[in-house]
């Protein structure tokens, strides 16, 4: 298991449906590439990818496929990242609480 991430994809506005769907089976048969969807909105697709390496080295390999003009990464982040409790904060707060 690597990194996570989603990337928010927008296509050429000069892209044919067929065009579209043969980029989408594609993407799907990469690999990294968890799951594709196409969505309705800002963004014409939704990729969820499980980097092995880099999520960068990924974008930049979508960023090559034709018809890709535009994409937005999105990391997915653990909660242990997220909430990341420095080592001395526990003991702090169990010096402080009142019990």
């Amino acid at each position: 298991m690597g990194l996570k991430a989603y990337f928010l994809v927008t296509l050429g506005d000069h892209m044919e449906q067929h065009k579209s769907i043969d980029l989408l089976r594609q993407l799907e048969e990469m690999p990294e590439v968890d799951f594709v969807d196409p969505v309705i909105g800002k963004r014409d697709m939704v990729i969820m990818v499980d980097a092995p390496v880099t999520v960068q080295a990924i974008a930049n390999k979508l960023r090559a496929k034709e018809g890709i003009e535009d994409l937005e990464v999105l990391r997915v982040v653990g909660m242990l990242e997220r909430y990341h409790i420095p080592k001395r904060e526990p003991a702090r707060a169990l010096a402080t609480a009142s019990v």
